[in-house]
């Protein structure tokens, strides 16, 4: 088994795993107990909202302070002929990979602003799939809400 050092210590990755989990219980248990709500939507209100509205129609708050309206999610579906892309959304949400047909970044580099977080909240235990997983969340909420 893969020893891993730590502040002097040695771990093994079965260590380490039952030290994510037990980091990640509170987030877990918060999931658990929110089973009507679809995967991603509370961090969609927390990091999206606030631009591109509750419903992902670019009408949050903020659009109109904004030189460029956000984007309508509701409609990426149908503006890929019946096709959501997943993985173009995850790269634009995650933004720490430039796109180059999406031109200029507008919107914020989520990748590192979870990963800042991932990092205070789980270091040194796999920050990295921590941000992918909150991204994951963000995708397949944001597929859930194309219009039908």
């Amino acid at each position: 088994m893969r020893h891993v050092s730590y502040a002097g210590r040695s771990l093994t990755a079965a260590a380490m795993t039952v030290a994510i989990l037990a980091a990640a219980s509170p987030a877990l248990a918060q999931s658990q107990s929110k089973k009507d709500e679809p995967i991603g939507q509370s961090s969609f209100i927390a990091n999206c909202a606030v631009c591109h509205g509750r419903e992902g129609k670019g009408d949050g708050p903020y659009a109109a302070l904004l030189t460029k309206k956000p984007a309508t999610l509701t409609t990426i579906r149908e503006r890929n002929k019946g096709i959501f892309p997943q993985e173009y959304v995850y790269k634009l949400i995650d933004g720490r990979e430039m796109i180059s047909a999406h031109g200029t970044r507008d919107m914020p580099v989520w990748g590192d602003v979870f990963r800042e977080q991932a990092v205070q909240d789980f270091w040194p235990w796999g920050s990295e799939h921590v941000v992918r997983g909150k991204i994951l969340e963000l995708v397949y909420y944001v597929q859930s809400i194309q219009d039908k």
